[in-house]
């Protein structure tokens, strides 16, 4: 047995150390754990400010179309995922931001739109990136060059004013590239997302046109007209492909020359949000079957709808693209659990964000396995990785938390050996 004051001497000298301790193991076990999604979003901006070209931009430099100059679609991109994220940067944050900002303004054009005049291609797609970025940084500041942007993309729509009629001709109410009369869903959703983004008023016609040029690009159970005098049937899933007579997935001609295409996942998701962007109910016949292949196709493996047994490999092709529009979709679809054709209940925001995660590169980046759509330049599959986790993001938090577990019960005294 210790001498009494000994004894008294030890707890001197331990009693310190024990507060540490105990204060150690409190703050271990009461700190909140890190959230992985934005670990993931922190070190993705991370990569992209030490990646900011020369000139203040983003994405293709000295091998681009336009020689060494940023490319204006995937600066937006950017500068949108820099703003959107939970970390809500702006443009004194840092060069990162500011002269990437000052690379857009700089490429707004007298008609409105934001493209380079040496390489004009794509301009609605750019434009309304633009717009997104601009309204999610600023919209007060930004707020003459929001204004420009959307009139040039709502004069990019197919209407009356220039010819087109709802019940003569397929892309009434698509909204163009910007530089021709070729259009899709692809640009059209874009536009729909800047619009309904940047506060179109929900009265505007615009938008029941553009409900009708979506609704031609689903496979519906009623054959359209128009798609009928064209010899473009239908599969009837309720799913879309990239335009009313046209596709990028999987097509084949029928016996009777009847042209069918197939449909696929990002076009589906872009086709729900967009009626939803226009104000059709989620009650519609429309938005319920384009909900009904979503669920029966479920997946962030790939791309739903574009392999086929000869070319496999094509679920891969358009993927980061796929992972944004569907967390947009999803998120303004409002409903954070899927339930599958099998029944089993998918929380989607979760998967997809474990997912994107698993995928990121060392360094903070991503990089997509296929190179259509652009999908092998970093710059883009990065911005649109932290999109969507950001919406993911988004509904994990709104969703209810689960209570923890009840601590263990204590032994009864004199238990313990």
């Amino acid at each position: 047995m210790l001498e009494p004051s000994l004894s008294h001497s030890l707890r001197k000298r331990l009693l310190p150390a024990l507060v540490a301790l105990s204060v150690s193991c409190l703050v271990l076990f009461s700190a909140p754990a890190p959230d992985p999604i934005q670990q993931a979003v922190d070190k993705a901006c991370e990569w992209l400010a030490k990646n900011q070209n020369p000139d203040g931009g983003y994405g293709p430099y000295a091998e681009n179309r336009v020689k060494n100059t940023s490319d204006v679609g995937i600066t937006a991109f950017v500068v949108y995922s820099f703003a959107k994220n939970s970390r809500q940067y702006k443009a004194p944050h840092g060069p990162f931001i500011s002269k990437a900002v000052e690379f857009l303004l700089a490429r707004q054009q007298s008609d409105g739109g934001f493209y380079d005049t040496k390489d004009p291609a794509l301009q609605n797609y750019r434009t309304c990136v633009v717009l997104l970025a601009l309204r999610t940084l600023d919209p007060e500041k930004y707020s003459g060059a929001i204004r420009r942007a959307q009139e040039y993309i709502k004069g990019l729509q197919l209407t009356e004013v220039k010819g087109f009629e709802e019940s003569k001709h397929v892309t009434y109410g698509a909204i163009t590239y910007g530089d021709g009369l070729k259009a899709d869903l692809s640009n059209t959703q874009y536009a729909a997302e800047a619009l309904y983004a940047s506060g179109l008023s929900g009265s505007d016609e615009l938008w029941r046109r553009l409900a009708v040029f979506v609704s031609r690009c689903q496979n519906a159970e009623k054959i359209d007209p128009i798609l009928a005098q064209l010899n473009v049937g239908t599969t009837r899933d309720g799913g879309f492909r990239y335009a009313p007579a046209d596709t990028r997935g999987p097509g084949e001609t029928l016996d009777d020359g009847t042209k069918v295409f197939s449909s696929y996942g990002s076009m589906t998701y872009a086709g729900l949000k967009s009626l939803l962007y226009a104000q059709v109910d989620k009650e519609d016949v429309r938005v319920k079957q384009a909900f009904s292949w979503i669920t029966k196709n479920f997946t962030v493996r790939e791309n739903p709808g574009m392999a086929t047994k000869q070319n496999p490999a094509a679920g891969q092709q358009g993927l980061f693209y796929y992972y944004q529009t569907m967390a947009k979709a999803l998120a303004v679809y409002d409903q954070p659990i899927i339930k599958d054709d099998r029944g089993v209940e998918h929380n989607w925001a979760r998967e997809l964000s474990d997912h994107l995660v698993s995928l990121q590169k060392p360094d903070g980046s991503w990089k997509g396995e296929n190179e259509r759509w652009w999908e092998n330049i970093p710059a883009l599959d990065t911005a649109y990785a932290i999109i969507a986790l950001t919406d993911c993001q988004a509904v994990l938090e709104k969703m209810p938390k689960a209570p923890p577990a009840p601590p263990a019960a204590s032994p009864a005294p004199g238990s313990m050996k």
